[in-house]
């Protein structure tokens, strides 16, 4: 958020509250559904595991697609650290 308001130079009365806002709600929304799409691929990766069903190349891409949630999330909680 800080790089668009550098960008944009000041801001107008009003706006950088709700821009700071948006950014909030962006990054809560990417970290709520990385979450979810790890637990979902988590799921996934059980199933097809367990119940024999997954080769080796769908396992790395489940466990590629936990990975990335996983950084997501992490990406979403700092910036929201970082913007406060």
């Amino acid at each position: 958020m800080n790089t668009i308001l550098l960008a944009i130079g000041e801001c107008p009365p009003g706006a950088c509250s709700k821009i700071t806002r948006i950014g909030d709600w962006v990054t809560w929304v990417a970290a709520w559904a990385a979450g979810l799409a790890f637990i979902i691929s988590g799921a996934i990766l059980c199933w097809a595991y367990f119940g024999g069903h997954g080769s080796q190349r769908a396992m790395k891409a489940l466990g590629g697609a936990c990975v990335g949630s996983i950084i997501i999330s992490a990406g979403s909680t700092l910036a929201n650290a970082l913007l406060v």
